[in-house]
């Protein structure tokens, strides 16, 4: 059995995914988070100077995606066709679109600017990403994205989700309007090993 590591810092992050890929499929793993003079050190060691990097037997994978991609194959968690593969090529492609939109929110300096990103998540980034999920959960007969059994797509969606959740007073009432997402929420938080991990995460704050 290969021996694992993942290197990342010790928040949830691009890093997160991987780790619910590992309680997804019961797989142990070296769950090393670092700051900042363990995160300086090892720095100089990763192959492009950042994380998350994931160990594999002693030889390094970095880069987020290629990560999750490595670990969907490995776990079983990609589909059982090249087009199954593919949409959940698809749907990690959408999240990071996502993501780079919220950047900019984050990110920005410039109060107004800053106002104009929130807005644009707020108003079409997100409701967009919502109704594409409910369009493909609708013509997969409402339980999974790909396929009849959780995915790396259905785990990386709910891993985003999750952070919105988390955060009522930004995104208030998140998926009121979108019941099938909801269900789906639902239906990966409650993956036996998804919910083990989750209660272990939550009381360790």
């Amino acid at each position: 059995m290969p021996s694992y590591k993942l290197s990342y810092f010790k928040k949830q992050g691009r890093g997160e995914l991987a780790r619910l890929m590992f309680a997804a499929a019961g797989k142990e793993f070296e769950d090393e988070r670092l700051e900042g003079e363990t995160w300086l050190s090892f720095k100089p060691k990763t192959p492009y100077g950042q994380m998350p990097v994931l160990t594999v037997d002693g030889t390094m994978i970095n880069q987020s995606g290629a990560i999750s991609r490595y670990l969907a194959r490995e776990f079983g968690l990609y589909g059982m066709t090249n087009i199954e593969n593919t949409t959940c090529d698809i749907f990690l492609e959408t999240i990071n679109d996502v993501i780079q939109d919220m950047m900019k929110y984050y990110y920005a300096q410039d109060e107004t600017k800053k106002a104009e990103a929130f807005k644009s998540v707020q108003d079409n980034t997100i409701p967009k990403f919502l109704k594409y999920i409910t369009t493909i959960l609708e013509g997969n007969g409402n339980t999974y994205l790909v396929g009849s059994e959780p995915t790396v797509a259905d785990i990386a969606v709910f891993d985003i989700l999750d952070r919105f959740i988390a955060d009522p007073t930004t995104y208030p009432g998140l998926l009121n309007a979108y019941s099938a997402v909801q269900s789906l929420f639902e239906r990966v938080k409650t993956v036996p090993n998804i919910k083990k991990y989750l209660d272990g995460r939550l009381s360790d704050g």
